[in-house]
């Protein structure tokens, strides 16, 4: 694994070479709207009359979370509604919802949240607006100032380099676990202490949580193995990496050149990472390392919400899941026995890995609000914004000069060494025009391995001849 990669991490000393220089802080406030006319319209910063209402496709998390009352504060003038709508729950449903809007050429939502994993190939395709374009100048170098730099990467076009999509939050994952539960299991805090920043291995971490599991508490541990796009990008693709394995090689060739790169999911060490998939389920013994199954079947059905509600309920000893998660689980734990804990993902032979997540804020092209729309998006950028949604959709600010923020909240600050180390150790998706197509692959054909409906060879076989089949025609 090469530590020149494009998804190395975001310690607090690091953070700012690493995750995204920080430019001149202080070109305070929002260049939203000016003076309003003696009619009551309003104009924007370029001159553009600005009102109406504006849709966001955001999800369930800003909804009554008063980021539409933080927006106007931050400068969104009062003649602009703003709404935010509820797009379905997985990375993949919502990406065909969108694409099923552009190609119908609607002008509702106006703005979207798109995953950084799928929003290179709309903006090869021309299907986002092209900010660089239609923004003025000042708020442009903003952002690429400010932001983590390996989410503007995602939002900008490969080949032209215009920005077309602006940070919103990023995300990685974490475990988390109840440590009242271990403590019955003779774990203590020198243990937790350790392990926020020399995670466990894979076969260590197994039989800690087989130790803790007891008659009254149902599941082990919970991650998402569903066929869906969380699958391959993520939960997959952080098992194939700590066990040495590789999509295309190495992180060197995770960005193309497409057709020109090697398909390595059927090398030993990329089979280890199915079998530590399959192992975790059903403890086969086939994986190298001595992983018992201590997940339930069920998570190869299972996305985020069906176990972030499931480890909140007190019913599962440990949880992969975003760092999210963490503030949903300090408030479900409150007034009760159960006691938080968050450590980084196991190690396997290559290292403990985490997927590099996140959503950006873009533009539909068949907007009929542009000007008011932008009004929004400046406004989104502004620290007050984004300190609003971190405490209260628990969502991570995107620009690294706020990452002390987090390091200083109540919910967060206990577990931000450990969520430093997962951000020091990011392994990003392989983002490219075919990866859409790709990923369906790969998450099929892992899934139905951790059913036990083919084995961990016949799935790595399977990859390997399609995944090649697409490389060789693109």
């Amino acid at each position: 694994m090469s530590d020149d990669s494009t998804g190395s991490g975001v310690s607090r000393r690091r953070y700012l070479t690493t995750a995204g220089a920080v430019g001149a802080a202080g070109l305070a406030g929002c260049a939203g709207g000016g003076g309003g006319g003696s009619d009551g319209s309003t104009t924007g910063s370029s001159g553009d009359e600005i009102g109406g209402t504006v849709t966001v496709f955001s999800g369930s998390a800003f909804v009554d979370s008063g980021i539409v009352e933080a927006l106007h504060e931050a400068g969104v003038p009062d003649s602009i509604t703003i709404e935010m709508t509820v797009p379905p729950q997985d990375t993949g449903s919502k990406q065909q919802q969108l694409r099923t809007a552009i190609n119908a050429e609607e002008s509702d939502p106006d703005l979207v949240l798109t995953d950084n994993g799928w929003t290179i190939p709309f903006i090869v395709r021309g299907d986002l607006v092209n900010l660089e374009e239609e923004m003025d100048e000042e708020f442009i170098a903003r952002v690429r100032e400010e932001g983590v730099q390996s989410m503007i990467d995602t939002g900008t076009h490969p080949e032209t380099g215009d920005l077309y999509s602006v940070p919103v939050f990023p995300d990685y994952p974490v475990i988390t676990y109840r440590k009242d539960l271990l403590r019955d299991a003779g774990y203590g805090d020198s243990d937790f202490e350790t392990w926020r920043s020399d995670p466990p291995t894979w076969a260590e971490f197994s039989s800690i949580v087989s130790e803790a599991q007891t008659s009254d508490v149902e599941y082990g541990h919970l991650w998402q193995g569903n066929n869906y796009a969380g699958l391959s990008c993520c939960t997959f693709n952080e098992f194939l990496t700590s066990m040495g394995g590789a999509f295309f090689g190495g992180q060197e060739n995770l960005f193309g050149p497409v057709g020109d790169r090697p398909v390595t999911l059927d090398t030993e060490e990329s089979i280890d990472g199915i079998e530590a998939a399959v192992d975790i389920i059903h403890g086969t013994g086939s994986a190298p390392m001595d992983i018992q199954g201590v997940s339930p079947q069920e998570v190869a059905g299972w996305i985020e919400p069906d176990t972030k509600s499931t480890f909140e309920s007190g019913s599962a000893v440990t949880q992969r899941n975003w760092t999210y998660s963490i503030g949903g689980a300090v408030t479900a734990f409150e007034d009760t026995d159960m006691e938080l804990g968050v450590m980084p993902l196991p190690a396997g032979p290559n290292g403990s890995w985490h997927a590099q997540g996140g959503w950006i804020m873009s533009m539909n092209p068949y907007t009929d609000n542009m000007a008011s729309a932008k009004e929004v998006i400046k406004a989104w950028w502004e620290d007050s914004v984004l300190q609003h949604q971190f405490d209260t959709a628990n969502y991570m600010p995107p620009k690294p000069e706020l990452f002390s923020y987090v390091e200083e909240s109540d919910t967060y600050g206990p577990y931000f060494e450990a969520l430093q180390y997962s951000a020091e150790n990011l392994i990003p998706r392989p983002t490219t025009s075919v990866w859409p197509n790709q990923r369906s692959i790969v998450a099929s054909e892992v899934n139905a391995a951790l059913r036990q409906e083919q084995t961990p060879q016949e799935a790595a076989t399977a990859m390997q001849e399609q995944i090649s089949a697409i490389e060789e025609q693109s």
